[in-house]
């Protein structure tokens, strides 16, 4: 192994030197790039347009890298009635299985768990043993050519007769295109110049000789699947049965447990669970991409919907269906934008450019931005408040800004869509200061309803803070202050906002130069507390007009319920009063019939006397119960008055 390792140093660079090309395809017709689609998410789509005659041969070199997504979204359109047999393309033995076709084992990596030996001029290595020697030969070839970026070769069989024209489209990865602007503007002016620019990278591989070119704002759904890899399914491994031998045994008494241990040594069973795993996820993963691609970027689908391009002469969508035998459908996208150049770009391999997408004047205010929240502000900023006019979706990007002919500052800007209006930061103002003061907050009932036997105290909880904006510029200052919206709670005061966000108040307040103005923001939540009067005592009762903060009426609204509430009170007790007597009265009832029971053997004075004790207090009993019912009777009666007062208790009383 020690002279392995030395081969794996030495041989690398000379294998790499020798390697042949690998052959180059008889191109019987070429089709050259004739638009480019970009998307946000780097996927590109690209079509190829060109003529052939009779039954011909189409090939377009690809590179490895881009294989997957071609085999995933390779469409191929005869518009003259011509019909794509076939496709194929030289495919590749994955390195792991060319590696398991060699005798020794090693690791596709050279350098893993090596021993190396320093070589040099005066001294050299070589295998004695020729197979040895053959074998790790072929070994570094396989590395050496698995490192390789060779094209892949994919040709097209176009039958039919005469003279035709052929389109074929594909996605690849490509780099996300970016977009960057320039506003121009003066402080006399209320529009800015805006220019919009594209940055737009070839990386195929290959030139794009004029043509058509579209950016697109969107980011339609796109993976990768080795489709151009061969996949090999894992198999399990059963040995070979063989019949047991007979040897001399001894045999356990009955006894002991038996022991049942051969059920665990059944050969070739069936599969386990992470077997039948394996198995599944290569047969299912390979079925998804074409579903999902073909039906989304297959044939016209993205790239003729998307791009301004002059009308076929024939039918695109019949020609699609006449082309292939497996005729299918394209769908259309909704929810991206497009900026289609209309002049024809060439940028070749390897390249970058800088691509003009938009020149247009548009509406723009220039402001001080002022950020709060609630309680405190930010750095008040420089910014453009513009509006995009352009009926074009204004994509996500960098923004430099020159104002008055000198550079006034840089910033980002989100996507913009038509008619919509956009604050720009771009510099700190530092002529502007802005401080608060006077922060109040309150909670107080304004509003009092009952009805039905419920109370509602309805509170208003009330946020303010005054804004005190001072310019210390010499020329007057447009500032728009932004103050949070608050969830639940509604603005309260005025002036009224410019313009509400989801996230905020936007106010506008103008400043003189050396001017101080205040700026009032009042914010109202509203809540409710609701109060059962069937449930309440008097303490809570009070705690209600104690709350109500003074609202007239409340108080005397009450005062009938407060009143038959202290006669339920009061009739309650006397209830309660009788009930305890005749509880005492039992008492002394059960204890006089036990002393006449322990005296029965004595003499006759004592025993009438006991006697005439117990008659007497069954007659406080009969007496007592008859106050029970009477006083019992009052108790519901004063019950019955207070339902009556609180359901007829009508109240809408506010401050």
């Amino acid at each position: 192994m020690r002279l392995t390792a030395v081969l794996l140093l030495a041989l690398p660079a000379a294998v790499f030197a020798q390697k042949a090309a690998p052959p180059a395809a008889d191109h019987a017709t070429t089709l050259p790039v004739t638009h480019v689609s970009l998307y946000k998410n780097g996927v590109g789509f690209f079509e190829h347009t060109g003529h052939v005659s009779g039954n011909a041969q189409v090939t377009i070199d690809f590179t490895t890298a881009q294989l997957n997504d071609v085999l995933q979204s390779l469409t191929a359109i005869d518009l003259n009635g011509g019909r794509i047999s076939g496709a194929g393309y030289n495919s590749a033995t994955p390195l792991d299985q060319q590696l398991n076709s060699l005798p020794i084992a090693l690791a596709p990596d050279p350098t893993a768990a090596v021993r190396t030996l320093e070589l040099n001029s005066a001294s050299s290595v070589r295998l004695l043993d020729t197979d040895l020697h053959q074998d790790v030969t072929r070994y570094l070839q396989l590395i050496a050519g698995n490192r390789s970026q060779g094209l892949r070769h994919l040709t097209l069989d176009d039958r039919g007769t005469g003279a035709r024209e052929l389109r074929v489209s594909y996605i690849s990865e490509v780099p996300i295109w970016k977009s960057t602007y320039r506003i121009l503007s003066s402080d006399d002016s209320k529009t800015a110049t805006l220019q919009g620019w594209s940055v737009v990278d070839n990386t195929t591989g290959a030139d794009w000789l004029n043509v058509q070119l579209s950016l697109i704002a969107g980011a339609p759904q796109s993976f990768i699947q080795p489709l151009s890899q061969p996949i090999y399914s894992r198999r399990p491994e059963i040995p070979i049965a063989q019949e047991a031998q007979l040897t001399p045994q001894t045999h356990d008494s009955g006894m002991e447990a038996s022991n049942n241990s051969t059920a665990d040594m059944v050969m070739g069973g069936p599969l386990d669970q992470k077997q039948v795993a394996r198995l599944g996820a290569v047969g299912h993963g390979s079925g998804v991409a074409g579903g999902v691609m073909g039906g989304m970027l297959g044939g016209s689908g993205s790239a003729s919907y998307l791009a301004a391009k002059a009308p076929a002469p024939v039918d695109y969508a019949e020609a699609a269906e006449a082309s292939i035998a497996p005729a299918t459908k394209t769908a259309a996208f909704d929810d991206f934008f497009a900026y289609n150049l209309t002049d024809p770009v060439t940028i070749r391999k390897n390249e970058s450019a800088l691509v003009p997408i938009l020149q247009a004047k548009v509406p723009a205010d220039v402001v001080t931005l002022v950020s709060s929240n609630g309680y405190a502000v930010q750095q008040p900023l420089r910014a453009l408040w513009i509006t995009n006019t352009t009926n074009l979706t204004l994509d996500r990007g960098s923004f430099s800004l020159i104002e008055n002919g000198a550079f006034g500052g840089e910033g980002l800007l989100d996507p913009i869509h038509p008619a919509e209006k956009r604050l720009l930061s771009y510099a700190a103002d530092q002529a502007v200061h802005v401080s608060t003061e006077s922060q109040n907050n309150s909670n107080h009932v304004d509003h009092v309803t009952a009805s039905k036997g419920v109370l509602v105290l309805h509170r208003a909880e009330v946020r303010e803070i005054t804004y005190v904006i001072h310019n210390a510029a010499a020329t007057n200052r447009t500032v728009v202050l932004e103050h949070p919206v608050q969830n639940g709670y509604t603005l309260d005061s005025d002036p009224k906002p410019e313009e509400t966000t989801p996230s905020v108040y936007r106010f506008r307040v103008s400043a003189a130069a050396g001017e101080t103005v205040r700026l009032h923001v009042g914010v109202k939540h509203r809540g409710v507390t609701r109060f059962e009067l069937t449930r309440s005592d008097e303490a809570q009762l009070a705690l209600i007009v104690q709350q109500s903060n003074g609202v007239p009426g409340i108080e005397a609204s009450l005062a009938p319920i407060l009143e038959a509430r202290r006669h339920v009170a009061d009739a309650q007790t006397a209830v309660n009063q009788t009930n305890d007597k005749i509880a005492a009265l039992r008492n002394d009832e059960d204890r006089q019939r036990a002393n006449i029971t322990a005296l029965q053997n004595a003499d006759k004075a004592s025993r009438d006397r006991f006697v005439h004790d117990l008659n007497k207090t069954e007659d406080d009993i009969a007496g007592a119960q008859a106050e029970l019912a009477t006083r019992t009777a009052a108790l519901e009666a004063a019950k019955a008055d207070l339902a009556n007062r609180i359901e007829s208790l009508q109240i809408d009383d506010k401050l």
